[in-house]
């Protein structure tokens, strides 16, 4: 499908398309929510992960639409990950989109058992 997911409707089966736009020139976008959830790999049941999500790229010749991003962003919803891996695949899915380069991504764990993590991929190191 080309018609991008903007002021429009959306049907269940289009959450997970990232829709992306052509841009003027090179700038730094960011993208925060305090949305994003996922389900804990290791406890039974539904064990939601809250995270707070910071999603940075340079946006060279396109740029994310923020509506098809939320969707996206959704489906983590049902699957069972660790943040670990999760900032892991984020940043692999946006590195992969054409146009957008150097994306950095980092989750913030709501507390659990008096912890919070904070994860930052690729390191900072």
């Amino acid at each position: 499908m080309d018609e991008t997911m903007l002021g429009r409707e959306i049907d269940e089966n289009e959450y997970g398309r990232l829709d992306t736009f052509e841009i003027e020139g090179p700038m730094r976008i960011n993208f925060y929510t305090e949305e994003l959830q996922a389900l804990c790999p290791s406890v039974e049941g539904i064990q939601p992960d809250i995270y707070e999500a910071t999603l940075s790229y340079r946006a060279v010749t396109h740029a994310i639409e923020s509506k098809s991003l939320k969707l996206w962003l959704v489906q983590y919803r049902n699957q069972r990950i660790f943040g670990e891996h999760l900032a892991v695949e984020l940043h692999q899915k946006l590195s992969s989109l054409n146009g957008i380069d150097d994306v950095k991504v980092r989750l913030v764990q709501n507390i659990r058992g008096g912890i919070i993590t904070d994860i930052t991929y690729p390191s900072e190191d």
